[in-house]
C-alpha cells in the first residue's frame, strides 16, 4: 500500500516566504534609491504621469533660462543708458558754462568746445558699440532694445552756439529718459513677472512629481521592518513544517 503526502502547508509557507522576500527587496530598493518608482512594475500609471511632469518641468526650466537671458540683456541695456545719461549731464554742464556770454575768454571757450566734442564722440560710440551676446542694443538694428539718436550739431565755440546746443542736448536727454523708462518697465512688468510665474509653476510641478516618485522614508522603513519580521516568521514556519513532514515519513516507514 503506497501513501503520497502532499505537504500543502509547506508550499503555502514557501510561497509566503518568497512574497515576503520580494516585498522586502522592493522596500530596500526604494530606501536605497530614494525613489518610490524604480521600474514600471512599481506603479505603471504613476511612472507615466511622473515622466509627463518631468517633461513639463524641463520645458519650464528652459523658458526660465531664456527669460533670464532676456532680463540680463535689458539690464545691460539699462546700465548702458544710465552711463549715456551721465554723459549728457556732463555735456549739458559744459554747454551752460559755454553759454555764459561775457565771462568766457576764447581759450576757455575753445577748451569747453573740445571737451564737449569728446563727450559727444563717447556718447555716439557707446550707442554704436553697446552689445549683449553679440547683438547691438541701442542702434535700432534687428534685435536691439532701442534706437538712440546720435548727437549732432553740438557746438560750444560761442555763447550763441552753446545756447542753441542746449536745446539739442535737452532733446537727447528727454529721448534717453524715455528709453530708460521703457527698458525698466519691460524688464520689471513683463520679464521679471513672467519669470516669477514660471518659477512658481515649475516648483508646483516639481512638488507634484516628487509626491508621485520620491520615497516616503517613514512608510518604507515601516514596510521593511514588517517584511523582515514576516520573513523571519515564514522561514521559521517553513523549517517546522519540513520537520513535521519528515517525522510523519519516518513513522510511516517504521511500520
Amino acid at each position: 500500500m503506497g501513501l503520497t503526502i502532499n505537504n500543502l502547508a509547506s508550499l503555502d509557507v514557501a510561497r509566503s516566504t518568497a512574497n515576503n522576500y520580494a516585498s522586502l527587496s522592493r522596500a530596500m530598493a526604494r530606501l536605497s534609491s530614494g525613489m518610490r518608482i524604480n521600474s514600471a512594475s512599481d506603479d505603471p500609471a504613476g511612472l507615466v504621469i511622473s515622466e509627463q511632469l518631468r517633461s513639463q518641468i524641463g520645458s519650464l526650466n528652459q523658458e526660465i533660462e531664456n527669460t533670464t537671458h532676456l532680463i540680463n540683456k535689458y539690464e545691460t541695456g539699462s546700465l548702458t543708458v544710465m552711463e549715456m545719461r551721465s554723459q549728457l549731464t556732463e555735456l549739458r554742464s559744459l554747454a551752460v558754462s559755454a553759454a555764459n556770454e561775457g565771462f568766457n575768454n576764447d581759450t576757455f571757450q575753445t577748451a569747453l568746445n573740445q571737451a564737449a566734442a569728446g563727450v559727444v564722440d563717447n556718447f555716439n560710440r557707446t550707442a554704436d558699440s553697446a552689445v549683449y551676446n553679440g547683438a547691438n542694443l541701442l542702434d535700432g538694428s534687428e534685435g536691439s532694445l532701442a534706437n538712440v539718436s546720435k548727437l549732432e550739431n553740438v557746438d560750444l565755440s560761442s555763447a550763441e552756439a552753446a545756447e542753441a546746443s542746449l536745446a539739442v542736448i535737452d532733446e537727447a536727454i528727454a529721448e534717453l529718459d524715455s528709453v530708460q523708462i521703457d527698458l525698466g518697465a519691460t524688464q520689471k512688468n513683463e520679464l521679471e513677472s513672467r519669470r516669477s510665474s514660471l518659477q512658481i509653476t515649475a516648483q508646483n510641478l516639481q512638488a507634484a512629481e516628487s509626491l508621485l516618485r520620491d520615497t516616503d522614508y517613514a512608510v518604507e522603513i515601516a514596510n521593511m521592518v514588517r517584511e523582515m519580521i514576516q520573513l523571519d516568521a515564514s522561514v521559521a514556519l517553513l523549517s517546522h513544517t519540513n520537520i513535521g513532514a519528515n517525522s510523519v515519513l519516518k513513522l510511516l516507514g517504521s511500520q
